[in-house]
């Protein structure tokens, strides 16, 4: 195949293990001559040969999510710029024993890195698989330690931007809408509190579009005068679900209730009832920002973890609008 391609032996292997280190025009020819011979690399003889599987594992909460749909897209360009692959796990939100289980079986995979939201950040087992050479990347979540390396959006100031954003418009009694008491929810509670607003939590199971529902039934089942007249959704699919439930309750998005949502997905522009204002974080940047290190502390152990943060960013659309505060 060096023949039919021109180069010499080492450029073909360095293309096929190494792609970073070949320059394109030189990785198309050997590309082109393998088409023309019928070359089919074999990953698992290679990956013996490099001790490496040229395999990164992304493990999030919900695939469902468009947020995570959007960071793997991002992830998976960066990896296959570098040569290498992105294997997909999803575990679920507060599924410990089935994080647990997935990631005693990727410690004993030979992957080259791991990028994962996890339920805990603290979980013994990710340490496990950084013990046996395995770099780990922590995505959309803070690490407080610092021990090893994270990227996530600021979203103590996402929550403060949505809150405001309420606040400026006049609403004096907003509500969150999450299954937990976040970096967003906490940051919502600090802009309302210097606003001297009063901020309702209302809880959810989980992040889907099901909780959105749920959590449009709990608001909507308020009295009157116990109702936020502004929401604050943990995500674009809490807010989508509750805009379908109050709008079939007969309210109207933004004069009875104004509703932010969380991600700016496409469904805060596109698949809901009214067009979402929604804070933004750059999804598949994150995802490219979390291989970029997975790849430096390939080439560089033992190097000092990063820590990453976007900063996320107020669009405003139909579903908030300026209002007499109620």
């Amino acid at each position: 195949m060096a023949r039919v391609a021109g180069v010499s032996d080492g450029t073909v292997s360095n293309t096929l293990n190494r792609p970073h280190l070949v320059n394109a025009e030189t990785r198309e020819r050997v590309q082109r001559a393998m088409e023309a011979v019928g070359y089919v690399p074999n990953g698992a003889a290679r990956a013996l040969r490099v001790g490496r599987s040229r395999t990164i594992g992304l493990v999030v909460l919900d695939f469902g999510n468009p947020f995570f749909a959007e960071v793997a897209a991002g992830a998976e360009q960066t990896a296959t710029e570098a040569g290498a692959d992105v294997a997909l796990f999803n575990t679920g939100i507060g599924m410990q024993e089935r994080e647990s289980r997935l990631l005693h079986r990727l410690a004993e995979r030979r992957l080259d890195g791991l990028i994962i939201t996890p339920n805990d950040v603290d979980d013994p087992l990710l340490a496990v698989i950084e013990e046996r050479g395995t770099p780990v990347v922590v995505l959309a979540r803070e690490v407080p330690t610092r021990r090893r390396s994270a990227v996530r959006s600021d979203d103590v100031l996402g929550g403060e931007l949505a809150a405001r954003h309420l606040l400026d418009n006049g609403h004096r009694h907003l509500a969150y809408a999450g299954w937990r008491h976040d970096e967003r929810y906490i940051g919502a509670v600090h802009a309302a509190g210097a606003a001297g607003a009063r901020l309702t939590w209302i809880g959810t199971a989980s992040d889907g579009f099901a909780d959105g529902l749920a959590a449009g039934e709990r608001l909507t089942a308020l009295a009157p005068g116990d109702r936020p007249s502004a929401v604050f959704c943990a995500n674009d699919l809490i807010a989508t679900g509750l805009v379908q439930t109050v709008t079939h309750r007969g309210m109207r998005i933004p004069e009875d209730l104004a509703v932010v949502g969380f991600d700016d997905t496409d469904l805060a522009s596109a698949a809901c009832a009214v067009e979402l204002t929604s804070v933004h974080q750059p999804a598949a940047e994150i995802g490219r920002a979390a291989v970029r290190l997975v790849l430096d502390e390939m080439n560089n152990p033992g190097s000092q973890a990063q820590d990453i943060v976007f900063a996320p960013e107020l669009v405003v659309r139909e579903s908030t609008t300026v209002t007499a505060a109620r």
